[in-house]
């Protein structure tokens, strides 16, 4: 997992270039009015996906973990809170893994770290660490994000 600023230029030049990309796309994007829905970075290695949506509690949230792809996850307007932890199988698998969507769900994550978002802030979970985004920080909220997936050969590349 990495934590950072979109504007914090000096640390994100040390990202992986994949990582870099994806951050070069926030930064050259308007945000605030960035349309909802699919927007191409580069084909179906790298995608952005705008998202509105409120926060809830996360103890009525599951997990999501992914196989094949990155998230950057980016907060636009809102305020958020991501529960996660790092790879672990023996979290209960809640939803089968939907290849299509690359993603399947747990019930629950073991040893949770979390972290809050404020606009321009953005968190990278890599594949098969359980992440649950969108969750309450004191009291439900709407919330503007956009969600950069990162096809994981890149980062071999």
């Amino acid at each position: 997992m990495i934590f950072g600023h979109i504007e914090d230029t000096q640390h994100n030049q040390q990202l992986p270039g994949a990582i870099q990309k994806a951050v070069a796309f926030l930064n050259n994007s308007d945000l605030q009015e960035l349309s909802l829905g699919r927007h191409e970075i580069d084909g179906e290695f790298m995608f952005a996906n705008v998202m509105t949506f409120t926060t809830a509690d996360a103890a009525d949230k599951q997990a999501e973990v992914h196989k094949e792809y990155i998230d950057v996850q980016c907060l636009i307007s809102g305020e958020e809170k991501i529960e996660f932890c790092l790879e672990d199988s023996t979290c209960p698998v809640a939803q089968s893994y939907d290849a299509d969507n690359d993603f399947y769900l747990v019930q629950s994550i073991n040893k949770v770290s979390e972290i809050n978002l404020s606009p321009k802030m953005f968190a990278v979970f890599f594949p098969e660490q359980p992440h649950k985004p969108g969750c309450l920080i004191n009291k439900p909220g709407a919330l503007k994000k956009v969600v950069i997936k990162v096809h994981k050969h890149l980062l071999n590349s």
